[in-house]
């Protein structure tokens, strides 16, 4: 009797805590989606992290091919692990990876492994500090001196800004120091970085800005040739904050 006291005593002291605790990414769960028509990937993966609960996950998406493909959303309530299968299932040839506790990936296998693709281009070094998220995800170049000499030589280098709130100058930043990594490696460490920005206290002028994940799409431009074109994307439920770091 004492231990079921005890263990009824713990989950009420735990539901009036000052905030949730964060599942890991591969337990959370999806509420049930229902959608009457088939989405673009990157969209139907907004969908989906919108629909997570317990916790958040920012997504980094290499889009293959020409066009991005469309998919559809509808699914049970699930697992994450599961409704990515879903999405996946339906593009022969697409992945998704669970990198780190707050980012997955999704792409096509082939590009995984294509020497030509800037994702896959090994850089000495890599060092910011105090930059929002979303400013190295749109534009990697600014960032990445060794990615941006590979694709002036190769491609040519889009930035395509980002999908949610403005940047301020008083808006937290990550900060790291890599060391031999690829450009995809950097961008998902950003990107976990930046979803472990803690939330800031009440009497800071800070800003906490949405986390956000990352897209590369490559297109052929009938000018330019191929262009290879970057964003940052806000993946999170509405309710993220509850999950935050403090």
């Amino acid at each position: 009797m004492r231990k079921i006291f005890l263990v009824q005593l713990c989950l009420v002291l735990c539901g009036v805590s000052g905030h949730a605790v964060p599942q890991s990414a591969r337990d959370l769960r999806v509420s049930a989606i229902q959608y009457n028509q088939k989405l673009p990937l990157v969209e139907a993966l907004r969908v989906i992290g919108m629909h997570i609960q317990g916790g958040f996950v920012s997504f980094g998406v290499d889009i293959s091919g020409v066009s991005e493909p469309r998919v559809d959303v509808t699914t049970p309530e699930t697992d994450l692990v599961d409704a990515l299968q879903r999405i996946t299932s339906q593009l022969p040839g697409y992945t998704s990876e669970f990198v780190s506790d707050h980012v997955v990936e999704v792409y096509s296998a082939k590009d995984r492994v294509d020497p030509e693709n800037p994702l896959n281009l090994p850089i000495r070094q890599f060092s910011v500090v105090g930059v929002p998220a979303s400013q190295i995800l749109s534009v990697p170049t600014r960032y990445i001196p060794e990615l941006k000499d590979y694709l002036s030589k190769h491609h040519s280098p889009l930035g395509c800004g980002s999908i949610g709130p403005g940047l301020g100058s008083d808006a937290l930043g990550v900060t790291l120091f890599l060391t031999g990594r690829s450009v995809r490696q950097i961008l998902d460490a950003v990107a976990e970085a930046d979803a472990v920005l803690p939330l800031p206290t009440a009497n800071s002028k800070r800003v906490r800005l949405n986390p956000v994940g990352w897209v590369h799409v490559r297109k052929n431009d009938t000018k330019l040739g191929i262009v290879d074109v970057w964003s940052s994307t806000w993946f999170a439920p509405l309710n993220w904050r509850l999950y935050a770091s403090r």
